[in-house]
């Protein structure tokens, strides 16, 4: 079976404000994180499973000692059959690597590189927690392109608290001159237990938000926008790992807080770094149900450029749905193909609306 892996690092200099996944700023666990997340691995031996795609994310892999990423992929090469071409993604903040660490990448095989700039205003960042500035972005991504890195991500956030057109047409200037190969661009939500939210900012209003998230789509009008927060350079492919969240394909998540999908089964480790070390191999499971299969069929595709095929639909499906179908075509939310339907850009910012409308029973 051909599955993608996920590995889950989950150190971090300091937690960004905004931040809802699992990262702790101790890394005195570190070894013994590591040794468990290769007996995970280990559980997986002789299962036959070819890898073409893997993500290290996090956390902030790049405050890991660089060396203990490398065994991890030596690991994963000796249990999983990898394709030549695997692309392997790390994610990186922008200080917290240098030359060598970058030359250690290289050498274990990395090819692909997910940077966080999030704003090219000072400010900003400083009210998201940050731990850089946009001129150690630049000075980091540079650094990158001279070690020969040429697949490159950046991250960016819109919706910010006190946010304008102004700051964000700043930002998007200054990442359309680095002619990034994949540029992810995220409308902020915030969990109540991030700092941001407890210090009470305020959004902007849905339609401030809108308009930011229009500028972002005219600002990448060249590049392909393939999922709604996802943005390709004509002539590169999109990532290939994060399309296996959104095609159903199977991935193993392997570390504290990783979840995974594979065998029809999805299931999830515990988000605690010592919980995990104690039990690195016992997992919570669901198996999906056919109803479930097809909710995600649908939210799932509909993320994507590629929309829904009508073929992965059960008649029952178009028939409950066929006037809402129309009606969102009509606004303009919605395409009707001869293979299926997709949302346009307009309806991928009301997307969790739109799909929740949906009768799937």
């Amino acid at each position: 079976m051909k599955a993608g892996l996920y590995f889950h690092i989950p150190f971090c200099v300091k937690k960004c404000a905004y931040c809802d996944f699992y990262s702790v700023s101790d890394t005195t666990s570190q070894k013994a994180y590591f040794k468990a997340v290769h007996k995970e691995m280990e559980s997986y031996r002789g299962q036959n499973i070819s890898v073409d795609s893997v993500f290290i994310g996090g956390g902030t892999p790049s405050v890991a000692d660089a060396y203990e990423i490398e065994k991890l992929l030596e690991k994963a090469r000796e249990l999983f059959s990898f394709s030549a071409d695997t692309e392997i993604t790390i994610e990186l903040n922008p200080k917290t690597f240098d030359k060598d660490k970058l030359n250690v990448y290289r050498e274990a095989g990395i090819n692909r590189i997910s940077m966080g700039l999030q704003s090219a205003n000072n400010e900003e960042l400083k009210k998201l927690g940050r731990i850089h500035t946009a001129e150690e972005f630049l000075t980091s991504y540079h650094l990158l392109r001279e070690m020969g890195f040429s697949d490159m991500n950046a991250d960016i956030m819109y919706g910010l608290p006190d946010s304008s057109l102004n700051t964000l047409e700043k930002t998007l200037t200054f990442l359309k001159q680095l002619d990034c190969e994949h540029i992810s661009a995220y409308a902020l939500t915030l969990n109540e237990d991030s700092p941001l939210y407890q210090r009470g900012y305020v959004y902007p209003d849905d339609d401030g938000v809108y308009e930011q998230y229009q500028m972002v789509c005219e600002f990448l009008s060249d590049y392909r926008h393939y999922e709604i927060s996802n943005f390709v350079r004509a002539g590169k492919q999109p990532c290939r790992h994060n399309l296996k969240y959104w095609t159903r394909a199977p991935y193993i998540g392997f570390g504290a807080a990783a979840h995974s999908f594979y065998r029809n089964q999805r299931f999830s480790n515990p988000s605690s770094i010592s919980e995990y070390v104690r039990r690195a191999s016992v997992k919570n499971y669901e198996t999906v149900s056919s109803q479930d299969a097809l909710f995600e069929e649908v939210m799932l595709s509909l993320r994507t450029d590629m929309g829904v095929k009508f073929e992965n639909l059960p008649d029952s499906f178009l028939k409950k749905n066929q006037d809402l179908i129309e009606q969102y075509q009509k606004g303009g939310y919605l395409i009707v193909q001869t293979d299926g339907f997709r949302l346009t850009e307009k309806g991928f910012f009301v997307s969790n609306a739109i799909i929740s409308s949906f009768l799937m029973d």
